[in-house]
């Protein structure tokens, strides 16, 4: 059985600690979080479960110290991803493997540099320990699946990996709207509306395909456009008023031998006529262009539910059935290129139980 540490238990990581508990080959021995209401409680009692007999804490050291073949880091890092890093590294050399959701670049850590990389090998070396970057998109969707269906096709000409969500129900005011400029203005600046910024969200996953084909990307491109709302309207995180943002599309595209090749392209609305000219649905669509000539689609439907929950859940459950690899895997950092398929062990017997909401 391998001893488990959850870190943090937001959004992703409630969904997380839930199926860490309930998977029979696993033993949680602990969890980091950041609340004073959560210091000390349960780990059972915070995602929605009968106590379990651990307790969560807020003192990274008491972390650092316990004796886990695999910590589950899921901290918030995505606006400080220095931060994270920090912390992985401390983890990788205290002796205890990682998989982690939280910096999306570390999908595939060299498109952070070669001082990055450096240092996380060194905290792999030193603990002897290896590193996994996953999710679900990042993650399954931008990689796992494009990897596999290319192994059906004998020429490439083009392929492009959609997320097409609605965040009517999101209640992240902070990151929906400052950050990501819905309910702004068009012309609103902040640092996630930069085409360059949110383009950087596929370099990883896109550099991952490309090396998986044997590609060499000469160069991204990327692309935003947003769609104004005709009328006021309530969502869970607050009002959107005529004129302001109601739809994005960004996208990174990367040029190989000179030709759009790889694109990962992400659709998001706040409600479901919005932009009714652009892809439409919920869930991911993949698209291959090559030989055969034929168009390949691949469309994974998220239903019920919310669909930011259900992403949520999907990406806690790549992270948690990547446990198992990553700990047999030799020391050093490892993607989804060094594995075999990652599958979803006990699906067949999870229990049938509510599941638990974001915090």
């Amino acid at each position: 059985m391998l001893r488990v540490v959850q870190w943090a238990t937001g959004f992703v990581g409630k969904f997380s600690l839930a199926a860490l508990i309930e998977d029979p080959d696993l033993e949680v021995v602990g969890a980091r979080v950041y609340s004073d209401d959560k210091h000390g409680k349960d780990v059972g009692e915070i995602c929605g479960l009968d106590p379990v007999g651990v307790k969560a804490t807020k003192n990274r050291d008491e972390i650092l110290a316990l004796d886990a073949d695999c910590v589950v880091y899921m901290a918030d890092a995505e606006t400080n991803p220095m931060g994270g890093i920090d912390d992985i590294c401390d983890i990788l050399a205290s002796g205890k493997n990682v998989v982690s959701t939280a910096v999306s670049p570390l999908i595939y850590p060299a498109v952070m540099g070669p001082e990055i990389l450096e240092r996380m090998e060194k905290a792999c070396a030193e603990g002897n320990s290896s590193f996994h970057g996953t999710g679900f998109n990042p993650g399954w969707a931008s990689e796992v699946l494009p990897l596999s269906m290319l192994s059906c096709i004998h020429r490439l000409d083009s392929i492009r990996y959609q997320e097409i969500l609605n965040y009517a129900h999101w209640d992240n005011a902070e990151m929906l709207f400052n950050n990501m400029g819905f309910g702004m203005a068009p012309d609103y600046e902040a640092l996630w509306t930069k085409p360059e910024v949110m383009g950087a969200f596929f370099h990883a996953p896109l550099t991952l395909i490309a090396v998986g084909i044997d590609a060499t990307i000469d160069k991204f491109v990327y692309d935003r456009q947003t769609w104004q709302a005709k009328e006021d309207f309530d969502i869970a995180a607050g009002t959107i008023k005529a004129g302001t943002v109601a739809a994005m599309k960004f996208s990174a595209t990367a040029i190989v031998n000179g030709k759009p090749m790889i694109t990962g392209e992400h659709i998001t609305r706040l409600r479901e006529d919005a932009a009714p000219e652009w892809p439409t649905g919920r869930g991911f669509k993949l698209t291959v262009e090559g030989s055969p000539s034929l168009m390949i689609e691949a469309k994974i439907d998220i239903d019920g539910d919310d669909e930011a929950n259900q992403a949520c859940l999907a990406t806690a459950m790549h992270a948690v059935h990547s446990i198992a690899p990553v700990c047999a895997a030799e020391p050093g950092i490892r993607t989804i290129l060094d594995f075999p398929m990652v599958v979803g062990r006990h699906v067949a017997d999870a229990p049938n139980r509510p599941m638990a909401r974001r915090a």
